[in-house]
């Protein structure tokens, strides 16, 4: 019966199983066909944190260097030699495995390489600086040779370099790198660059010039985007998700030269993540294919109300994701507007999931307005995180009637300050109380709830949430997490006896 799948529906099964090697592995061992169709998805990305990680990360891990080192080429593997490497003993493998790596991650590839050499059964816990390099710069370059990569993932960070082993070898490779289109990089779809250091000019420079099929980039940068790394967003026809992460704790990055860079592609794109970078509000009226938008600490603060009210007329027809975080003060009435507008001319807009993160508001007493909102534009809304009030019981009923296919729900109090410390100057709990909406949850059937959290500034008494929970019995089991919030009564223990209906519950350290 398995032999008369064909493979376009074993692929998509065996993808699935991607990241959970330990259950792929056995889909080879059924039969000669099965074992092709999986071995290609097995081996696509064996170098990942998920997979090194695991229960048997460590054991797998050295198999894998075993087996890469063992498709070496001979004037490779004498070099090792002369150097005291040992040389696995592995001969007529099945496969020509390094040609089915999709994924290059150098930092994986790093730690599994020392990991390798620690091992016990290598022979010898000690080694040398020299020999790590030594075999991770020819088995990388080995890699990249062999494979037409997809994606491409570097960390060149401080704990990386000081190793003195991938920043060099990075530049080794990228130097290696053939002018032509027919080379590993030419097909490459992602490309993520993490770095705490000065951002490698050499290496986007070079890949400007050999790739522009480059779909998803992630730039987690330490200073300024420099020419090189905008000339490689500018280079690439079909971006389509864009990350831009800018690394310095304390600053705003500002650069007019960027944001001229993402209008150019504004067309393209549809998934835009901002975070300590500034981009004009305004600006984003020029993302109309933009289905998901996330905005972190952009300095969105020191713009005044008209800048807001910018925000507030543009409309995003095909945003489905909205995530806003920013410790600093929002109008709560601003996003309403954005929320409206945006499901103009729609039929129901298509946002199904809402971040709105912040510890301050100008307007506190505007969730309403926000609820009414939502519960009026999103009808597939799935996932809510943001401010409610204890006065908000009304606009709850609404957006949980309006809403029915919700399955998280993050409840923050919204009041003028809210942080960690939940008493005021006087010495007074600001805490607010939580249950007269847990009495509105009661009363909605939330079929899809899966996970229920409250974050900090919150009375619950644990009698009124066991009455919300006999409410659900006999409907599928949701989590419940809550901090820093004041309960009276044993929440814990009401948790434990309702197994049936609980699936997990605790406290969390941070939102």
């Amino acid at each position: 019966m398995a032999s008369t799948l064909i493979s376009e529906c074993l692929i998509p099964i065996f993808k699935y199983l991607e990241d959970d090697p330990v259950s792929l592995f056995p889909c080879i061992l059924v039969n000669r066909y099965w074992c092709r169709t999986a071995i290609p998805i097995l081996w696509s990305n064996p170098f990942s944190l998920t997979k090194f990680d695991s229960r048997y990360g460590s054991r797998r891990m050295f198999s894998l260097i075993n087996t890469f080192i063992s498709t070496l080429p001979q004037e490779s593997k004498n070099i090792l030699i002369k150097q005291e490497i040992k040389i696995p003993e592995i001969t007529n493998l099945t496969f020509n495995y390094q040609t089915f790596l999709r994924v290059i991650d150098m930092l994986c590839i790093d730690l599994a390489v020392k990991d390798w050499f620690a091992h016990p059964n290598y022979g010898k816990l000690s080694y040398t600086s020299t020999q790590i390099k030594l075999l991770l710069s020819i088995l990388t370059t080995h890699l990249h040779n062999s494979s037409f990569i997809n994606i491409l993932k570097i960390s060149h960070t401080i704990i990386v370099k000081t190793t003195g082993t991938t920043s060099d070898i990075i530049l080794d490779i990228i130097n290696q790198i053939p002018k032509s289109k027919k080379n590993c990089f030419s097909n490459l779809k992602e490309f993520q660059y993490n770095s705490d250091t000065p951002i490698m000019e050499n290496l986007f420079l070079k890949l400007s010039q050999i790739t522009n099929s480059i779909e998803r980039i992630s730039f987690s940068i330490y200073r300024n985007m420099t020419d090189s790394s905008l000339l490689l967003l500018k280079s690439q026809k079909n971006l389509k998700e864009l990350t831009i992460q800018y690394n310095i704790m304390y600053e705003i990055l500002f650069d007019e030269k960027a944001i001229s860079t993402l209008l150019e592609k504004s067309f393209t794109l549809i998934n835009l993540n901002l975070e300590k970078f500034y981009f004009p509000l305004e600006n984003l009226s020029s993302f109309n294919n933009l289905q998901e938008l996330t905005l972190t600490d952009c300095g969105y603060h020191n713009s005044n109300f008209h800048d807001w009210l910018k925000f507030s007329l543009i409309s995003l027809p095909n945003l489905k994701k909205l995530v806003y975080k920013d410790s600093n003060p929002i109008y709560l009435d601003i996003f309403s507007k954005f929320i409206i507008n945006t499901n103009f001319n729609n039929f129901g807009s298509k946002l199904s999931h809402i971040v709105i993160q912040c510890c301050k508001f100008q307007n506190p007493n505007n969730t309403n307005l926000l609820l009414i909102s939502i519960s009026n534009n999103c009808p597939l809304l799935s996932f809510y995180s943001g401010p409610i009030s204890s006065n908000d019981t009304l606009e709850l009923s609404q957006l949980l009637n309006s809403c029915s296919f919700i399955k998280t729900l993050k409840f923050h109090p919204s009041i003028s300050k809210c942080s960690i410390n939940t008493t005021s100057l006087s010495g007074t709990d600001i805490r607010i109380s939580f249950d007269p909406l847990l009495l509105e949850l009661s009363k909605a059937p939330l079929l899809h709830l899966k996970t229920l959290t409250l974050v900090h500034g919150w009375i619950i008494k644990s009698n009124i949430f066991e009455d919300f929970l006999k409410t659900r019995n006999e409907i599928r089991k949701f989590n419940f997490y809550w901090n820093n919030t004041l309960v009276i009564g044993d929440l814990v223990k009401i948790c434990e006896n309702y197994p049936n209906i609980i699936k997990g519950y605790g406290e969390f350290n941070s939102i």
